[in-house]
């Protein structure tokens, strides 16, 4: 043990006197759980437990902020390690933030590779950007660590990522294998049309914001999961009635849907779209209690990064709004058109 002012006065201040004669005893008090320690044992307890799959590429889950020596108040979990996030865990008295996903937006999530501009991007650094820099602050000013839980949480068998959403849903008793797919399993739900099962979905989930492609009364009964790209759908959508989908880009998986229902095709049929964090974050509800026999000694707590996006009023009250400079008209946008258009919102 090395001797500091503090030891040294800790020392001094539990001097005592015994069999006549002065003996210094330190009462040091026992080392505080760093960070780094804390994502020690996740680690080892992932391999122990894991599937032993090794994600392509670098890995993510790295320390994104902070010093891993530093010693921990509390963990908090979170899908996404937002300014909100950040805040809430200070007003928590919790300095180490576990997030699943990224906190600095770019894919590895590494302050040394947001040095180098990427194709596309204007010329400049995120390193010197105003929001980058103020969130890099608040962290600095209240002695926050953030560590990404990413590849490691998914390796998990089962995958609390998934298990934790299906049980969202209520369809644990519906599950059916599948082979060869981003996600080993369909769900075999009780047949409903496609509309009533995105209700479902949006209520099970509390989503302000699911969309849909298909048609509204199509028997839905087989049901596939996927995420991000069209090529990691493409399979469920081939053998299930519809897929349920987190975060899908705009410019693959939607013009591929109204496509192949436009041309009458037997397949594709439906898709329903979620946000990354209402597909996701239910992993991180579960994660405290999954955690806290690891590290017994601090707090453990969820804190939701929420559903980012706020929809436009339904099409009973559209034309009671009126933007800034304009007069309301009562004009709409059809929540659900011919076969294969999108639905802004289940009502």
């Amino acid at each position: 043990m090395s001797m500091t002012r503090r030891t040294f006065g800790q020392g001094v201040g539990a001097t005592m006197l015994l069999n006549g004669g002065l003996t210094r005893v330190y009462a040091t008090a026992p080392e505080r759980l760093t960070a780094e320690q804390v994502v020690r044992r996740i680690l080892n307890k992932v391999a122990s437990e894991g599937s032993g799959f090794k994600f392509p590429g670098l890995d993510t889950d790295t320390f994104k902020y902070g010093d891993p020596a530093t010693p921990v108040t509390g963990i908090v979990f979170t899908f996404q390690a937002t300014f909100e996030v950040l805040k809430k865990a200070v007003q928590a008295k919790k300095n180490f933030v576990i997030s699943h996903e990224r906190m600095f937006w770019e894919q590895l999530d590494d302050l040394r590779t947001l040095k180098h501009d990427t194709p596309f991007e204007p010329a400049g650094s995120l390193e010197t950007e105003g929001v980058f820099l103020a969130k890099r602050q608040y962290c600095e000013e209240n002695g926050l660590v953030v560590w990404r839980f990413h590849n490691h949480q998914h390796m998990l068998r089962p995958d609390p990522i998934m298990t934790r959403l299906i049980a969202k849903l209520g369809w644990q008793d519906y599950a059916v294998p599948v082979q060869g797919q981003m996600v080993g399993a369909a769900y075999m739900i009780p047949e409903a049309p496609l509309k009533d099962v995105a209700r479902h979905v949006a209520r099970s989930i509390d989503s302000r914001n699911v969309r849909v492609i298909g048609d509204p009364n199509l028997l839905v009964k087989r049901v596939g999961l996927g995420a991000h790209k069209l090529i990691e759908i493409l399979k469920p959508l081939q053998s299930c009635d519809v897929v349920l989908m987190s975060e899908p880009q705009d410019c693959d998986a939607f013009p591929y849907l109204r496509d192949g229902i436009g041309l009458g095709l037997p397949h594709p049929k439906g898709l329903i779209a979620i946000t990354h964090e209402r597909f996701e974050e239910w992993g991180e509800e579960s994660a405290p209690a999954w955690l806290k026999p690891l590290v017994p000694e601090v707090p453990i707590e969820f804190i939701s990064a929420s559903d980012p996006y706020w929809v436009l009023p339904s099409k009973a009250t559209w034309g009671l709004l009126t933007l800034p400079g304009m007069a309301a008209t009562g004009a709409d946008f059809p929540q659900v058109t011919e076969r294969g258009a999108i639905r802004s919102r289940p009502t």
